[in-house]
């Protein structure tokens, strides 16, 4: 490899701001639209022959002598400004430079989660494959013969990711399993600043109107909205409270220490909608909804309908990202109803502010590159990915090239007026020309916080001040028997509790009377096995 490459050291945007923390949601900018599948049909296929002389490993293959490589990718960013390859992108096209590695880049033109399906289904497999590697898929295809145990390679052609991993636990628990595995090359974020893209902002004029200050619980919450419309701060426009999609709203559960979903409380996993605390919080969530305090329409999951109310003058608050906040601030201002958003800590729960959502405690994105068994240099490609973990590619992806991309003001880095002031495209979406902070590398927290104005950065900080222990673990590996009992659980669970959550909240459904024949459903569609699986699973996890 040249030079560059030799002396590696040890070791978002508009997009970025909601990667990480809807990866409940993961609207991520290397996030295929959906991706719905989670298995698809390799039984029918002979595994791929990963036996071939020309397959290289160990001592036989090494970045310096990797010529060229094939990578299956989605487009993601780069279609946002009519980009057709990654190859378009500076940092690539200065990676090949330093590297003399020639990647072919090889991106789906339809469905990308129909593409990957195909291609796992076939055999025909470019050399590595950017998807969401989550542990039920790497069991999946390693079974299969379709991607390969990366770790050994690690070991010796990826000194920069093994120092990361030795220096972090954490991180080396969310890629090796039980089996001391590891299938995919990681997209690193390290810093709890970039977990905390979305949260609660209120208007400010409003709440000072209230003058209850900044609530810091779900009770005073409640009590600044009432007050907010006692006072009638819409004026004649009827007041709609809080507005946003429900995904959202429904972190205002964190509050009664409880999830919508699986949290962990002094080491056991607990299943929350089936807990007392839950149903405390389903009252609290009634009481918005009945008195007007909570958007009726906020089940309606249309975007165009919370920025309307926002706009219009009728919503006090959503729950999303700085994006949409400044979204439908502008559209507020733009339709002569200009106020500004205050950020709002998340809800405190015996006295520290909580988030209870398992993404803020992703180091290891479940994001990355596998490597097939096609593949004829695999400890090549390990070589050439581990520049990203060098302090050389970590600038080269977060920030570009200096004096180009990026300055050194004050000894830190800041991007030049190439993206803060490009005429084409807001600052987010412009960088993505020139790097890709969300690639094989560590995420650099302060070049997502480059891109945010002072209001942006004060709330996206307020939101990251949280305490994240009760969330669960988002990568638990599971045996062959308890992913048995998963995978045999029934999949209705979620349907029935979420229908069951929106009719308590709304009233269709009556809490007291329905709350006990709700949970015996819910056990005997298998909660109470599933939550047997999950503390076993979490206890060797902790462990380790």
């Amino acid at each position: 490899m040249k030079n560059a490459f030799k002396v590696m050291s040890m070791a978002l945007s508009m997009i970025l701001i909601v990667v990480l923390t809807a990866c409940g949601n993961n609207n991520n900018s290397n996030t295929p639209a959906a991706d719905n599948s989670s298995t698809s049909n390799t039984s029918t296929n002979q595994p791929a022959d990963s036996s071939s002389s020309d397959n290289q490993s160990g001592e036989e293959a090494s970045a310096d002598k990797l010529k060229e490589f094939s990578l299956w990718t989605w487009l993601g960013s780069v279609e946002s400004w009519g980009g057709k390859s990654y190859d378009e992108v500076q940092a690539y096209q200065e990676l090949e430079k330093r590297s003399g590695v020639k990647v072919k880049y090889v991106h789906p033109t339809g469905d990308a989660v129909e593409s990957f399906n195909l291609m796992m289904t076939s055999g025909e497999m470019t050399d590595a494959i950017w998807y969401r590697w989550n542990p039920e898929r790497m069991k999946q295809y390693s079974d299969a013969g379709r991607i390969i145990d990366i770790y050994p390679l690690v070991k010796e052609h990826a000194p920069n990711l093994m120092a990361l991993m030795e220096s972090d636990p954490a991180l080396k628990k969310q890629l090796v399993d039980p089996q001391g595995r590891m299938f995919y090359m990681p997209w690193i974020t390290q810093d709890k600043f970039l977990g905390f893209g979305e949260g609660l902002v209120l208007r400010e004029d409003w709440l000072n109107q209230a003058g209850t200050g900044v609530p810091k619980t779900n009770d005073e919450l409640y009590n600044a909205l009432k007050v907010m419309k006692e006072k009638k701060v819409s004026g004649s426009k009827p007041f709609v409270g809080l507005t946003g999609y429900a995904s959202q709203v429904y972190k205002l559960f964190y509050g009664f220490g409880v999830a919508d979903d699986w949290f962990v409380d002094n080491g056991k996993v607990v299943y929350g909608p089936t807990s007392d605390r839950y149903k405390e919080a389903l009252k609290w969530f009634n009481k918005l909804y009945s008195e007007g305090l909570l958007d009726k329409d906020y089940l309606t999951g249309e975007t165009d309908i919370y920025n309307k109310h926002i706009a219009d003058g009728q919503a006090a608050g959503l729950i999303d990202n700085t994006d949409a906040q400044g979204t439908a601030a502008k559209m507020a201002a733009d339709a002569g109803n200009p106020f500004k958003f205050v950020g709002i800590p998340y809800m405190e729960y015996n006295g520290k502010s909580v988030s209870l959502n398992s993404t803020a405690k992703r180091i290891a994105q479940p994001y990355g590159l596998a490597i097939t068994s096609t593949a004829k240099d695999p400890a090549g490609i390990v070589a050439y990915l581990d520049y990203g973990f060098s302090e050389e590619g970590k600038t080269l992806f977060n920030w570009g090239i200096e004096g180009d991309t990026f300055e050194v003001k004050d000894g830190k880095k800041a991007y030049t007026d190439k993206i803060m002031k490009a005429t084409d495209n807001i600052p987010g979406v412009e960088m993505t020309k020139f790097v890709n902070p969300w690639w094989i590398t560590v995420t650099d927290a302060e070049s997502a916080k480059a891109l945010l104005d002072a209001d942006g950065l004060k709330t996206r900080e307020t939101w990251a001040d949280v305490d994240v222990s009760m969330a669960f673990e988002p990568t638990l590996f599971m045996t062959p028997e308890e992913s048995e009992v998963m995978s045999g659980a029934s999949t209705d669970i979620a349907t029935f509790k979420d229908s069951m959550r929106d009719g308590f909240i709304t009233g269709a459904k009556n809490i007291d009377a329905e709350w006990d024949s709700y949970v015996e459903t819910l056990n005997g569609m298998g909660i109470e096995n599933i939550q047997k699986v999950q503390q076993s699973a979490y206890d060797r996890f902790a462990a380790k």
